[in-house]
């Protein structure tokens, strides 16, 4: 045999050598642990979901994020990142300046923390009108501090005012205010965030404590007519004169005012005048019939 068969007879047996331990590896080894990496992908798969699903649930919580984004940034509500009472206080008197007038007393209590956000709890008292108290409320509620009213204490009080000729009805109140405040950072705000003015509130309809019927009437101050301690002297068209709680002769025409009221109708062919009067909200009539004894004119009105 040449020597260059024989070596080409050993290059063979070592070519096939190589490729059976290549093949043997292959089956043995590779495949084995190919399976099991398939396996784990599957599973994984299996665990993650399809992937254009993903991107969609990716795309979905994205739009989500910013809508939520944008809805924290157009809150009605925030948090200073620090409670001071000076603030608070000027807080109070920007919206006393916007028509809630009242004469209001304010003191701190206590502050408490709550892992990261706290409030300093505030005493309020003071007296005003139902209707100024409760815009203070409104203003409080709707406004852009996060604030709460507790252990509301409210009482009516009224007193005759001289000058006006009438009982003047107004609230006394005591309650807690509560400031919140903040100092994490996804909800902290600054004191300049905060502004009043752009504050919408609904108007005041009804008083709890003004009833629509009520025992007292407002005093004579002015010394006007009494017509139910007067008399009807004279009658003509569109005039009439009567005596009244002080015996003084006095002139009336339609539409002129009286204690409690008004002179409605002058009837010179009935003899009579009417008269609507306001008795604590029930309204009454009135009627002066002429008597025809009558003799005693009394003295002029001054």
């Amino acid at each position: 045999m040449s020597y260059a068969i024989r070596n080409s007879i050993i290059l063979g047996i070592l070519v096939i050598l190589s490729v059976g331990a290549g093949l043997g590896y292959i089956y043995f080894k590779q495949y084995p642990r190919m399976e099991s990496l398939e396996m784990e992908r599957k599973a994984m798969q299996d665990r993650l979901g399809d992937p254009d699903d993903l991107f969609d649930r990716l795309l979905s919580v994205q739009e989500r994020v910013e809508i939520l984004n944008a809805s924290w940034r157009m809150r009605p509500k925030t948090l200073p990142n620090e409670e001071v009472a000076s603030k608070t206080y000027q807080y109070l008197n920007d919206i006393l300046a916007l028509g809630a007038i009242l004469d209001l007393n304010m003191y701190t209590e206590e502050q408490v923390e709550q892992n990261g956000c706290g409030y300093i709890r505030y005493h309020l008292s003071g007296q005003g009108s139902f209707a100024n108290f409760a815009r203070m409320v409104q203003y409080l509620e709707f406004g852009p501090r996060l604030m709460k009213l507790t252990n509301l204490d409210l009482r009516e009080v009224h007193k005759v005012n001289d000058e006006k000729g009438r009982i003047e009805h107004t609230v006394q109140f005591d309650a807690d205010l509560l400031a919140y405040y903040s100092d994490q950072l996804p909800f902290a705000d600054p004191f300049e965030t905060l502004t009043l003015p752009g504050t919408r509130i609904p108007g005041i309809v009804h008083d709890p404590f003004r009833s629509l019927v009520t025992p007292e009437v407002p005093p004579n101050i002015f010394d006007l007519p009494n017509v139910e301690q007067s008399t009807l002297l004279a009658i003509m068209k569109g005039r009439a004169f009567i005596s009244d709680q002080k015996n003084q002769l006095v002139m009336l025409s339609e539409g002129d005012e009286v204690y409690l009221g008004y002179v409605s109708k002058i009837m010179p062919e009935r003899r009579q005048v009417l008269f609507m009067l306001n008795k604590g909200g029930i309204i009454e009539r009135t009627i002066l019939t002429l008597r025809l004894d009558t003799q005693n004119l009394g003295q002029k009105r001054k």
